[in-house]
């Protein structure tokens, strides 16, 4: 593959960079860097004018570029055939994108008879160079026979190609086929992870099917608030799928139109901050709590002492969410020194509002002797109840230590078997060395006597080293 190509892939400005220090910048220009800085900006006209001669002259990523042009009607009038030629000629050079491009020509019947075998070879040719989208498409035509003929073991393997390379499709459909055994045995704890990473990388289906998962209980502990919170999350990023369960189940989804929250399930977190900033210094406490929640937690926006600024706003307001989430600031240490004492008084105040979360929060500290001195069995009845008023962490806890409880339980009754076990063959052995000894005595009285004797020990005693 050629460095222009790499400069299309990457982008111009992180290669261009890396190239300055290997090679004088006059080398940099050129018609091509020429064609792909117009492109950039915008100036079709003058890219496709750039491109054609290098196109013509078989640079496979000009090609790309003008099968582009010619699908998207840039700086060309828009002509499918004229796309297909270019990204024909390209896959035929090996270029990846063309490949992915040319099949999804051939699938769908552009510029080209409708063909899906054809479309088949293509995407596999892509996939097998490492496209994310053409290992989906290749796992999807074998796991539904389209192109090829069906097998899942085949559409599994593309499938986990995909997920591997990142892609949230590749993902999700990689779940459906450990949740329904396709391909493989079932495994519902494979199939709510799969779900899980499609989304958290904001994939609506992901999260719906995350969604069913937790409300039955597949996978992962039964939690229908989870489960419903996530078909609402869902639905509100327009999953046909986690509507018709709402509507079922009989929920209207208040989270529908929100274009903040919208945004940051799509990981559009700056997006979500100009929304939620209007709104918190218009007064709205939840806008409040949301800002301190995606500076605490988005990584490429993460600043522990806005979020703190606005947890501290919110719970001036008597926000219960606002005091679990800066207690757990103070209580993990994010952005600040450690303080117990603080974190302690921050769930006290949560308990006081009656919000499980910090119930859950207050008992961990009890557990653990954080802020407080250390008293399981209060621990035990706080987490009792918060799993009462719903809290999934609690109920886990409570499993946990249910499940200990059964564990020593069973090693002590071990203990006491075996003990009872050595006491039964010590007392075997001591009565097995009392009739040795007498044994013995008696086979030297008789030996001088009418006929010679040997001692047979009893059954029970043949184990015994003595008695032999």
């Amino acid at each position: 593959m050629t460095i222009t190509y790499q400069v299309r892939k990457w982008g111009a400005g992180a290669l261009i960079f890396m190239l300055c220090a290997l090679i004088p910048t006059a080398a940099l220009s050129g018609p091509y860097e020429d064609a792909a800085k117009a492109s950039r900006a915008k100036e079709y006209s003058k890219a496709v004018a750039l491109f054609r001669p290098l196109a013509e002259a078989d640079n496979d990523d000009a090609q790309w570029y003008m099968g582009t042009f010619y699908r998207k009607g840039q700086g060309v009038e828009k002509s499918y055939e004229k796309a297909f030629y270019w990204y024909d000629r390209s896959a035929r050079n090996g270029d990846v994108d063309s490949q992915y491009e040319l099949a999804k020509l051939y699938y769908f019947g552009d510029g080209t008879p409708k063909d899906h075998k054809a479309a088949f070879t293509w995407y596999l040719a892509a996939a097998k160079q490492g496209h994310k989208k053409a290992a989906y498409d290749v796992g999807y035509a074998y796991k539904n026979a389209d192109g090829v003929k069906r097998s899942y073991a085949k559409a599994l393997k593309w499938y986990q190609k995909s997920a591997d390379y990142g892609n949230n499709s590749g993902r999700t459909s990689l779940g459906i086929m450990y949740e329904n055994g396709e391909g493989t045995k079932k495994d519902y704890r494979k199939a709510a992870k799969l779900y899980a990473d499609a989304a958290d990388n904001g994939d609506a289906k992901g999260r719906a099917f995350l969604g069913e998962m937790y409300y039955y209980g597949k996978g992962v502990n039964t939690d229908k608030k989870q489960g419903i919170e996530l078909y609402k999350q869902a639905a509100a990023m327009g999953s046909d799928y986690a509507k018709e369960k709402l509507e079922a189940l009989g929920i209207t989804n208040d989270k529908l139109g929100d274009e903040a929250y919208i945004a940051y399930l799509k990981k559009d977190y700056k997006g979500a901050i100009t929304v939620w900033k209007k709104r918190a210094l218009a007064g709205d406490v939840a806008a409040m709590v949301n800002l301190g929640h995606v500076y605490k937690g988005a990584k490429n926006v993460q600043d522990y002492k806005q979020a703190k600024a606005w947890y501290e706003l919110a719970v001036s307001r008597e926000n219960s969410e606002a005091m679990v989430a800066l207690g757990d600031m103070y209580n993990y240490g994010l952005g600040m020194p450690r303080n117990y004492t603080e974190a302690y008084r921050l769930y006290t105040s949560a308990v006081y509002e009656d919000d499980p979360e910090g119930v859950y929060m207050f008992a961990t500290m009890y557990d653990d002797g954080h802020g407080v001195e250390q008293d399981k069995e209060k621990a035990l009845q706080l987490y009792q109840v918060a799993a009462d008023m719903g809290n999934s962490d609690a109920k886990s806890v409570l499993k946990f230590y249910k499940d200990k409880a059964m564990r020593e339980a069973r090693w002590d009754q071990m203990v006491a078997n075996l003990d009872a076990i050595k006491a039964r063959v010590a007392r075997q052995k001591r009565e097995c060395d009392k009739l040795a000894y007498r044994g013995n005595l008696e086979a030297a009285r008789r030996s001088g006597q009418y006929h010679t004797y040997s001692y047979k020990p009893p059954t029970r005693c043949l184990g015994s080293n003595v008695s032999r």
